[in-house]
């Protein structure tokens, strides 16, 4: 998406949004590999680690979480057209508003996530 010296702030704000949340579905997308290649990797490495079960079980979640994540982004991808029709201003802030609190779920997910990832890995150093 290109953004235009001849573009409304509005037009640029809802073109850097798409931007952004292209990048925050590209990311989910890689974990979602990411995780996969861990569990392949980690299963025989892990198997005799005190707690290696639980972390397998925590490492599963986080691909059902982040599964419904992306659910959840492509589905908000979706209805941001419906911003670029926004007439008024507080059209406008509804989908800043919403954009925001997408940001602060991608974050709060991505926080999680790594938390669980740090655990497998101190579990393999042992």
């Amino acid at each position: 998406m290109q953004i235009y010296n001849h573009d409304s702030p509005e037009a640029i704000t809802f073109k850097n949004n798409y931007i952004e949340l292209e990048n925050w579905i590209d990311h989910l997308n890689y974990i979602d590999r990411e995780i996969d290649n861990l569990l392949n990797l980690g299963s025989n490495e892990l198997a005799s680690a005190f707690n290696a079960k639980q972390i397998l079980e925590k490492l599963n979640q986080e691909k059902q979480d982040n599964a419904a994540a992306i659910d959840k982004f492509l589905n908000y991808k979706e209805s941001l057209p419906k911003a670029a029709e926004c007439e008024d201003v507080a059209c406008d802030m509804f989908y800043v508003s919403e954009h925001e609190k997408y940001r602060e779920n991608y974050s709060a997910h991505l926080k999680k996530y790594r938390t669980v990832k740090e655990e497998y890995f101190s579990a393999l150093a042992k």
